[in-house]
């Protein structure tokens, strides 16, 4: 009696959204979680770095709610339950969400256009990768089976998501897609391609916006060019940007504590920032470390000299995003004037770099 109760309200809640005028700038949102109670679910995404939190409380198992929505995307959807997610495209339409507390991660997701394009893509990704090889036991063997079958999966990934994006270029799925397979996995030519094939209001969008940034990081950070600006906190929240070394040569220096090269390389540093820093030069640490005790804690242990700024969203983080940083260590040598004079200086070579502008 009580599932049938159930049944007939979350019914009844789907024929008033539906029969509501939708606002563009919405998602109408409806769930029936088996086990959910009066558990909250949270709704988060973030857009231009902004992060966007909404959430609701469950009654019995059902919940309701109207989503702001910036512009379509992905979207974190967790309970405070069990603390399981669920990834969905949110956009401004009808969205369902059916299934069991147990299994959150595995809800079905029904409405909107985003969301169908989506459950298709990702099957389309299941049945292409297939399984993973066995292992032998014999380390050489494993070794070559693996890396052929890692090989073979870029090779169907990357048609996937080819013909993906051919078929749907006014989709923010497929902005997405390019993202996580050509930025987060750095391939600036393949991303280049497939972001001049999506509609111009998707190169719009956030995913559109990032891809471009990414596309671009390589000429803006070319020799000669001027250092792209950026604005980054040091431990006590004080703000600092480029401009605040103009005047000086600076090199800045992309690291993180969890980076075993980073940590290998600052002696380096240490050495010329030692050397040369009494003749206008000096250092700027930019850590992609997410936790800012182990941030502060290498800081120590290294007995680094120099300003350090941090951004928590590490590699992801708008000023990598913007110098085309997704491997670490990364460095760019700026002159006073702000021009890029040189990158990737590592052992001996911004020593050396230094010298012949300096003198010995």
């Amino acid at each position: 009696m009580l599932k049938n109760s159930k049944k007939i309200t979350f019914q009844i809640l789907v024929m008033m959204i539906c029969s509501s005028v939708y606002a563009q700038q919405f998602a109408h949102t409806i769930g029936n979680i088996e086990d959910l109670g009066s558990g909250y679910v949270i709704f988060s995404y973030e857009i231009n770095n902004i992060l966007y939190k909404d959430s609701v409380q469950a009654r019995s198992d059902i919940f309701t709610k109207k989503v702001a929505v910036v512009e379509s995307t992905l979207c974190t959807l967790s309970n405070s339950v069990n603390q399981q997610i669920k990834i969905f495209i949110l956009e401004p339409t009808l969205i369902k969400f059916r299934g069991q507390i147990t299994k959150f991660y595995d809800l079905e997701v029904i409405g909107g256009k985003e969301s169908e394009l989506y459950a298709q893509y990702r099957q389309a990704l299941r049945l292409n990768i297939g399984k993973r090889p066995l292992l032998t036991g014999d380390e050489v063997i494993d070794k070559k089976r693996r890396t052929s079958f890692g090989a073979a999966m870029k090779i169907l990934k990357d048609s996937v998501v080819t013909d993906f994006v051919n078929r749907n270029p006014g989709s923010v799925l497929s902005a997405i897609a390019i993202y996580d397979t050509y930025v987060t996995y750095p391939d600036r030519n393949k991303a280049d391609i497939l972001y001049k094939l999506l509609s111009p209001a998707i190169q719009r969008n956030d995913y559109g916006r990032r891809i471009k940034t990414f596309v671009d990081a390589l000429g803006n950070t070319s020799h000669g060019a001027i250092a792209p600006e950026f604005s980054l906190a040091d431990q006590n929240g004080k703000f600092y940007s480029l401009t605040n070394f103009r005047g000086k040569y600076v090199l800045i220096d992309f690291w993180a504590s969890w980076c075993g090269p980073c940590r290998l390389e600052n002696p380096n540093l240490i050495k010329a920032y030692q050397k040369f820093n009494d003749k206008g030069f000096t250092i700027v640490g930019l850590s992609m470390d997410s936790s800012k005790e182990n941030w502060l804690k290498a800081v120590e242990q290294d007995k680094l000299l120099w300003l350090q700024l941090t951004d928590p969203k590490t590699t992801n983080g708008k000023t990598a995003e913007i110098y085309g940083v997704k491997s670490l260590p990364a460095n760019f040598l700026v002159d006073p004037s702000g021009k890029i004079i040189a990158r990737n200086l590592r052992g001996d070579a911004l020593g050396k770099q230094l010298s012949a502008i300096f003198g010995k």
